[in-house]
């Protein structure tokens, strides 16, 4: 490779991966910060030892807490800041996927990968998100290919130095990394011998899997505590899989739709297209280890698992399985390579792909898709309404959501001095910690829940007489009851999210029982960021009667 050739070669990679950056860049501030993504950031502006004991309490492992900590501390904690780790491991993803196809194929046909997955729409969406699938999709894709590499050259061990180091990273990022393993096993598995040995039989591989064991047994104590807690109710919110649950998930993918909208033929033609690029590039692999059937099984294999397993008990969650998406591009871009080689159909081919892509970048970027379960967070500019709020603040008001879901949120976009406190159906809190409901996300709430949750709203006092009422109109329409001592002085809503500000009264002044009714007086405008907050709670400007002072 001559200079000029390799600094063409590195511009045009720069060009792809900064695509890449861009895609995953654009309008990345818009969606607010929903309940997943503030419970990442609340817990990561804590302390190291609570941030691993609160997660040991939840249902994912501590490793994207642990660096969106140091993160935050050097980029702090505004929407940008916070999902921008995320588009980080979105563009190495891209990297790596430039760098796998090049081992397999030509440069164009890498460029065609990097391309394709630097588009690819479910990867964008989860680049913008401040969770830990991008991070587990990097991890599982740089694994995987360090593994493709020992395989090729069994001798060179230094690749599966790597591949153990990437793969203990990702099981501490996203349990569901178990099920890439698995395919990496399968795969070894069914490799023919490479330079006289079987795979399976190097006691190299042996010795990088009961690293990996060695490496994860430290969290097992609590991986098996939160066995303990976690019961039906936390995944009761997964709907259940179908005969259509995989070919959906190929079009969510790479069209963010489900596909439901076409007709039946068109419905399971597309994924079935998907399928078959993807086993041409396989049987079309001209090394004898055949690399391609290991990105082949990374990224349907765990698909077929989960599917299966959720049979039995339903965990197939879009977010969860987002990696698997990370080597289709590869895929593809190698079954384009060959059509290179033999006719001008690639460009169609690239065309239609790239076409199709677009589309669902569009739907991303208009907010068309919900991944994210009920409810649908899009329509609820919690965000907005607290900008609004502050604007009116003042000295002494106190904040109240009216249900647990939407705190932390709340919490995250508070910038005012009060404590935002929480009504839930008249739940009282636990400062013990003991109790099931503190479990999960609540276990945020801890120590401090018995004095942010208020049981009983016609003992809160604000010392300046003026309380706000944050909450979220619901598709059932259901009405809140408030004390007949607050008095409606201005409302403002945008979308679903509204705040209401209430005067208190004394309880001669007040008329009638007043119910929590829509109204769409005025509209706050976008655009609030988060704020440093170095504890969890400030002092509330506020109190009520019976609240505990304990602190255990």
């Amino acid at each position: 490779m001559t200079k000029t050739t390799r600094s063409s070669w590195l511009l045009a990679c720069l060009g792809v991966v900064s695509l890449a950056c861009i895609a995953r860049l654009y309008q990345v501030t818009q969606p607010v910060l929903w309940l997943d993504e503030a419970y990442s950031v609340t817990l990561a502006a804590m302390p190291l030892e609570q941030i691993i004991w609160h997660t040991a309490r939840d249902v994912h492992p501590p490793l994207y807490y642990l660096l969106l900590h140091y993160w935050m501390q050097a980029f702090g904690d505004s929407v940008l800041a916070v999902r921008g780790m995320s588009v980080l491991f979105g563009c190495l993803s891209v990297i790596v996927a430039i760098r796998m196809a090049s081992l397999l194929a030509d440069r164009k046909v890498a460029l065609i990968s990097g391309l394709l997955l630097a588009l690819l729409p479910v990867a964008v969406r989860y680049s913008q998100e401040a969770r830990m699938y991008a991070l587990t999709g990097f991890l599982l894709l740089a694994a995987t290919l360090m593994l493709m590499r020992w395989a090729m050259r069994p001798d060179r061990h230094r690749f599966l130095v790597g591949y153990g180091l990437l793969v203990t990273a990702a099981l501490y990022s996203h349990y569901f990394s178990i099920f890439a393993v698995a395919s990496h096993w399968l795969y070894v598995l069914s490799c023919a011998r490479s330079q006289g040995l079987q795979l399976i039989r190097s006691r190299a591989w042996w010795l990088c899997n009961v690293s990996i064991a060695l490496g994860f047994l430290p969290w097992l104590p609590s991986l098996w505590g939160q066995f303990g807690h976690t019961n039906a109710y936390w995944v009761v919110w997964i709907p259940e899989v179908t005969l259509q649950t995989l070919p959906s998930t190929l079009w969510l993918f790479f069209a963010l739709g489900a596909g439901q909208d076409f007709v039946r033929g068109m419905f399971w033609l597309v994924p079935l297209l998907i399928l078959a690029a993807s086993l041409f590039a396989v049987t079309r692999d001209p090394y004898p280890m055949k690399p391609a059937a290991l990105i082949f099984a990374v990224s349907y294999v765990p698909l077929l698992l989960v599917w299966l397993g959720s049979f039995n008990v339903s965990v197939y969650v879009i977010r969860y399985l987002s990696f698997a998406g990370n080597g289709m591009p590869v895929l593809l871009a190698l079954t384009i390579g060959r059509l290179l080689a033999q006719t001008r159909l690639w460009v169609l081919a690239l065309l239609v792909c790239l076409i199709w892509q677009g589309a669902g970048l569009h739907r991303l970027y208009t907010e068309q898709n919900n991944l994210n379960g009920t409810p649908d967070w899009r329509g609820i500019r919690l965000d907005a309404v607290l900008e609004q709020l502050q604007r009116q603040w003042q000295a002494g008001d106190v904040i109240v959501v009216g249900n647990s879901f939407w705190y932390l949120t709340v919490h995250y976009y508070n910038k005012t001095a009060s404590e935002v406190l929480i009504f839930d159906e008249g739940k009282r809190g636990d400062n013990s910690g003991t109790h099931a409901s503190s479990f999960g996300w609540k276990s945020l709430f801890y120590p401090q829940s018995e004095q942010i949750l208020v049981p009983d709203l016609s003992k809160l006092v604000s010392s300046s007489g003026r309380i706000w009422w944050i909450d979220v109109k619901t598709a059932q329409g259901a009405e809140q009851r408030l004390p007949d001592t607050w008095v409606l002085k201005e409302q403002f809503t945008r979308g679903k999210a509204r705040a209401t500000l209430f005067a208190q009264a004394t309880p001669q002044a007040a008329v009638s029982p007043m119910c929590w009714l829509a109204s769409d007086k005025g509209n706050a405008t976008n655009g609030a960021h988060g704020v440093s907050r170095s504890n969890f709670c400030r002092q509330p400007c506020c109190s009520w009667a019976g609240a505990s002072t304990r602190n255990e």
